[in-house]
C-alpha cells in the first residue's frame, strides 16, 4: 500500500468518518469545501485502488483449475479462454482512466470525468506547474502496450492472436467432433497441457505488464501526496 491511501482513505478530517445511518444506507454529508474536496479525492482513489485489485484478481483467475471449474459440454473451452483473457485485458486498461480522474481531482481541475482524456490533462498548466505531467506521460507509456488490444475488444471485434487462433481452432473441433460421437481431434492430455501452457504464459506476461504500470503509478502517487496536502490548506483557508 502506498502512503497516499492511508492519507486520503483514512483522513482524519475526512467526513467518513462522520457517516449516518439513512434507512438501510450510511451516507456522507460534506459541510465545506475542504470536506467536498477529501470526499471527491478519496472516491477516486478508491476507484483506482479498486480497479487495481480487480486488474490483479482477474490475473489470478487466468488458470487451467479456474477453466475447469466453469467449463461445460455444452460449451467450448475457447470461448471460455478467449473471455478469461479479454477480461483481464480490459479489467488492467482500465486503471489509466481512473489515474487521470484522480488527478483531475487532485488538482481539482473540476473537469467533467466524460471529458477528461490524456492529452488534455498533461497539458493543463497547473498538472504541469505541480509536476504531474511527466508522471503521467511515463504512466501512459506503461500502459500502452495492451491499449490498442484492449480498444478492439471493447469497441470492434475481439481478442486476436496467432497463438491463440491456433489453439481456439483446434479446441473448437475437438469440442464438436465429441459432440457429434466423433474421436477427438487430439489426444485430451497433450490438449490439457498444452491450455495449461498457454494460460500460465498469457498470466506471466499480464502480471508482467501490471507490475511495470504499478511501479509507474507508485511513482506518480509520490507526486501527488504533497499536492494533496497543499490544496488542503487552500481550501482550509478559505
Amino acid at each position: 500500500m502506498h502512503p497516499i491511501e492511508k492519507e486520503i482513505l483514512l483522513d482524519e478530517e475526512s467526513p467518513v468518518f462522520k457517516a449516518e445511518v439513512k434507512g438501510n444506507s450510511l451516507e456522507v454529508n460534506t459541510a465545506n469545501d475542504l470536506e467536498f474536496y477529501i470526499v471527491r479525492c478519496g472516491k477516486a482513489l478508491s476507484n483506482l485502488s479498486g480497479s487495481m485489485d480487480k486488474a490483479r484478481l482477474s490475473l489470478t483467475l487466468l488458470n487451467a483449475k479456474c477453466l475447469d471449474s466453469i467449463s461445460s459440454e455444452e460449451r467450448p473451452r475457447s470461448a471460455l479462454i478467449e473471455m478469461m483473457v479479454e477480461n483481464a485485458i480490459i479489467r488492467v486498461q482500465s486503471i489509466y482512466d481512473r489515474v487521470l480522474i484522480l488527478a483531475n481531482n487532485i488538482l481539482d481541475l473540476g473537469i467533467d470525468n466524460q471529458f477528461i482524456h490524456h492529452a488534455l490533462l498533461v497539458t493543463n498548466e497547473n498538472i504541469v506547474r505541480y509536476g504531474l505531467d511527466k508522471p503521467l506521460k511515463k504512466f501512459n507509456k506503461a500502459c500502452s502496450d495492451f491499449k490498442a488490444i484492449r480498444n478492439r475488444v471493447i469497441h470492434h471485434d475481439r481478442f486476436t492472436e496467432e497463438q491463440f487462433d491456433q489453439l481456439s481452432l483446434i479446441i473448437s473441433a475437438d469440442h464438436l467432433a465429441k459432440a457429434v460421437g466423433r474421436k477427438g481431434i487430439a489426444d485430451e492430455d497433450v490438449l490439457n497441457a498444452v491450455i495449461k501452457d498457454y494460460l500460465e504464459s498469457k498470466q506471466e506476461e499480464l502480471s508482467s505488464y501490471l507490475d511495470g504500470i504499478e511501479a509507474r503509478l507508485h511513482e506518480l502517487y509520490d507526486v501527488m501526496l504533497p499536492v494533496y496536502s497543499h490544496h488542503k490548506e487552500k481550501f482550509r483557508k478559505k
